[in-house]
């Protein structure tokens, strides 16, 4: 039986020349920055399992064996691309404020989330699909979904009046059923989902509009609803 091939696992006498990033000069650091750039491309493009060296030189325009003077392989590289990528996201999510009604907030969060998930699908399918079989992925995504479950969290006691272990454990719920139906939509293109929209917007719209009904058991504005929330709401 042969075994699986891992994407970029050969660290052998390569594993001592790797020079960390805070050692590096500009120009140094500008070349390790054009080879993720370049790989979050070839990634989105391709998907981890098909990734390989010389497709992101190849786009990065550097000769191969440069990769290896600053990443041991396309674990590491594609690592540090999605903890790159959840720093914005957890960053720019905690800044959007509630407004007169929480809808806004709902919707405006899952927006842009789901956008950035629409731009990146080969992060949400790397971390998302592959967690399982790689540790360091399953971490970072764990990680990450725990730290946007706790805004969420911070949403529900300040606009619903939720106590903190209450809204923490609700918080959890809403995350996992978020993250299901954007790697279903984003990624498998389940037709069931897809009949209602496909558009990041109308994806982030189901989202909002079911969130709304768990959160205050009741239906949110129909003034705030486009077409896709006005059909969710069709008897």
């Amino acid at each position: 039986m042969r075994a699986r091939s891992v994407p970029g696992r050969s660290r052998t006498a390569r594993r001592d020349t790797v020079q960390p990033a805070e050692l590096l000069n500009q120009r140094g650091l500008r070349s390790r920055n054009r080879l993720k750039d370049a790989a979050r491309e070839v990634l989105n493009e391709s998907g981890y399992r098909n990734l390989r060296v010389q497709d992101v030189t190849e786009r990065a325009g550097v000769a191969s064996g440069l990769f290896y003077r600053y990443f041991h392989d396309l674990r590491e590289i594609v690592g540090e691309i999605a903890r790159d990528f959840f720093e914005v996201l957890i960053s720019n999510t905690g800044t959007l404020e509630v407004s007169d009604d929480p809808y806004d907030w709902i919707y405006g969060n899952h927006c842009y989330v789901v956008e950035r998930f629409a731009e990146n699908p080969g992060i949400l399918a790397c971390l998302f699909g592959l967690a399982g079989d790689y540790e360091e992925f399953d971490a970072i995504w764990k990680k990450n979904a725990h730290s946007w479950n706790l805004q969420v969290a911070d949403f529900l006691r300040s606009e619903a009046g939720f106590g903190k272990a209450r809204a923490e454990r609700m918080g959890y719920v809403l995350g996992a059923m978020t993250e299901g139906v954007i790697y279903q939509s984003l990624i498998r293109h389940t037709e069931d989902l897809y009949t209602l929209g496909s558009h990041p917007n109308d994806i982030a719209e189901i989202i909002a509009v079911m969130w709304y009904r768990a959160i205050f058991l009741r239906e949110p504005p129909a003034e705030k609803l486009g077409v896709i929330g006005s059909r969710l709401q069709e008897n």
